[in-house]
């Protein structure tokens, strides 16, 4: 009974009529042995050992450049295509490190990601193979912790940012893929850290080599690769000779005059859905906004409501039927009258990805749709069942945010909507293009990823944005030689290094008046490297109100400097009593 698992023993007591008692007697007279035997949560037992996967010539030879860029540089940048195959040169060099007895860290910017690259490296390496990430259970990780501290023998941890963390023994290997993106950024709460630049130091620590991946590298990594600090191997090409899906723009104005719009979705990008399901083919169309409809407002009089502590809109949830802060998590009931004009005038505009999947709904009806977003996958197996479905064909319709644009791989998608890219690209910050050149080729590159003709349909109402010409032609070095000149020209990163300090309190005057005097101080001693303070896109979030200072170093200065510098003014007027109640703390190179 010891070597049966707790289902199979159970089933077999209750077959037989036996009891615990009954087996405690038994056990008391010698006739079975009970004991305590742990056994591992994350058991694989599967079929493993099926082989490294084979390489074309093209990834052959990228491997090889990978390792002779080791021989002078510990960190390389792996600029491959979507689709390129990066994640078969990962298993190779997972597999080259674990045959000397090394162990690799694979890090991923989203948990989704994890799901198709745990069984992809188990078919290879069976348990060797550990998964960890904040979805997990404190015991579950707590087990992944004990393992790698007492035993440092040859395995490979996919995880997500938190895994940097973890008391490796003999790392050999760190992978960081689809290095661009911000969730690598830990914003709230401290420590305030990005995973890849921690991975980086990790590697060094451990003496091992660090492998950056991207179809869409940041430019500050692409700078620091064309300039000799990392090494640089590109892959160009699709595996096997496949193409890259063919990007078309949907002029919403011209569209919307010729009365080819019916809601939020062109005739075009339609007919493309449509033909897709007419072959047996999968769509995915993208949104970065969950929820119903992002605004709430009286029709009578304008009324927006907002939340009581945060200086932001609601957003309408149908399926709760609530209006929602997406700060600070706050429901509030839709009023049945406006609050400012007493007239039962409240209406909900916009489209958020709840919208989009009901939309879709009426427009093809029978057919299957999926939605992944922050709101489906509140709990840990979401991701993996959404994911599992939509790969297998049983769902057609995939309605997404940012999360499906971190190089998850579906073979049977060809055609890729972008429902609306204006809200991606007129963003207030100075990486706004990048992340927008990033996102919307990320999610095009899932169509047409197995030898089929992908199409992806951009709906956009700026169809002359200078971004567009670049996204196009699929042309991630024009877009670099445009953006690092802007960022030369503007000095911002990778020319400089950017902090920013961040004033918060309950009072809205004394922040401001805090923040000016903090402003003032630091600018008497770093001249014109100061810059604010300013109010932020969302001035107030949970009954705090937020000021905003930034401060550029040069690359070249000491940081070990600036933080001393920083933290002398901070007690300086702690001690003068000038930050009572307030909350100061800095975000380096914020993204």
């Amino acid at each position: 009974l010891a070597e049966l698992n707790e289902v199979t023993r159970t089933a077999l007591m209750e077959r037989s009529g036996a009891t615990s008692t009954v087996i405690a007697a038994m056990a008391k007279k010698g006739i079975v042995e009970v004991y305590t035997r742990k056994v591992s949560r994350f058991s694989y037992f599967g079929v493993s050992g099926g082989g490294l996967p084979k390489l074309t010539d093209i990834q052959g030879a990228a491997l090889d450049k990978v390792h002779k860029s080791w021989l002078e540089k510990d960190i390389t940048l792996l600029h491959g295509v979507t689709s390129s195959g990066k994640t078969e040169l990962y298993i190779h060099l997972i597999d080259y490190v674990m045959r000397r007895g090394r162990q690799a860290l694979y890090l991923v910017p989203e948990i989704a990601l994890t799901t198709q690259l745990t069984s992809r490296l188990q078919r290879v390496f069976g348990d060797k193979v550990l998964i960890y990430h904040s979805r997990f259970s404190d015991n579950e990780r707590v087990e992944i912790w004990n393992r790698l501290l007492d035993d440092p023998s040859p395995c490979v941890v996919i995880g997500a940012r938190s895994s940097v963390f973890l008391p490796f023994g003999s790392l050999g290997l760190v992978i960081v893929d689809e290095e661009h993106e911000s969730a690598y950024k830990q914003q709230d709460p401290a420590p305030r850290y990005n995973a890849r630049d921690a991975a980086v130091v990790l590697a060094s620590m451990h003496g091992a080599k660090t492998l950056l991946g991207s179809a869409t590298p940041s430019v500050e990594t692409f700078w620091k690769a064309v300039n000799g600090r990392y090494g640089l191997v590109e892959l160009l090409e699709r595996y096997e000779g496949g193409q890259l899906p063919e990007m078309r723009l949907v002029d919403m104005t011209l569209a919307r005059k010729k009365g080819e719009v019916k809601g939020i979705f062109s005739d075009e990008l339609r007919e493309d859905v449509s033909g897709a399901l007419g072959r047996g083919m999968q769509s995915i169309l993208f949104l970065n906004r969950r929820g119903y409809a992002p605004v709430a407002r009286c029709k009578m009089c304008g009324f927006v409501p907002k939340c009581d502590h945060c200086d932001v809109s609601l957003t309408y949830h149908r399926r709760i039927d609530k209006l929602l802060c997406h700060y600070c998590g706050t429901p509030y009931a839709v009023p049945d009258v406006c609050p400012a004009c007493k007239e039962p005038g409240i209406e909900v505009l916009g489209y958020g990805t709840e919208r989009i999947e009901e939309e879709v709904d009426s427009c093809f009806p029978g057919v299957a749709i999926a939605r992944l977003d922050l709101d489906t996958t509140r709990n840990k197996d979401s991701y993996e069942n959404i994911i599992e479905d939509f790969s297998r064909g049983k769902s057609q319709i995939l309605v997404v945010t940012q999360m499906v644009t971190k190089g998850l791989d579906f073979g049977n998608v060809s055609v890729v909507g972008v429902v609306n890219a204006d809200a991606i690209i007129n963003f207030p910050d100075f990486r706004s293009a990048e992340r927008a050149f990033n996102m919307i080729e990320q999610v095009a590159g899932r169509a047409g990823r197995k030898n089929s003709e992908g199409k992806v349909a951009i709906q956009t109402y700026s169809p002359s944005h200078p971004l567009f010409r670049f996204l196009l032609s699929h042309d991630y070095h024009g877009f670099y030689a445009n953006e690092i000149d802007e960022r030369r020209r503007f000095n911002y990163p990778p020319f400089v290094r950017v902090i920013y300090i961040y004033i918060k309190h309950k009072d809205p005057v004394a922040v401001g008046s805090i923040a000016n005097d903090l402003a003032s101080k630091l600018r008497t001693l770093l001249g014109n490297r100061i810059s604010g303070p300013e109010e932020p896109t969302v001035a107030r979030v949970q009954t705090l109100y937020i000021r905003r200072i930034m401060l550029k170093v040069e690359t070249n200065a000491s940081i070990s400097k600036v933080k001393q510098l920083l933290n002398d003014v901070r007690i300086e007027m702690t001690n003068a009593g000038r930050l009572s109640g307030a909350i100061v703390y800095y975000d380096v190179d914020p993204m």
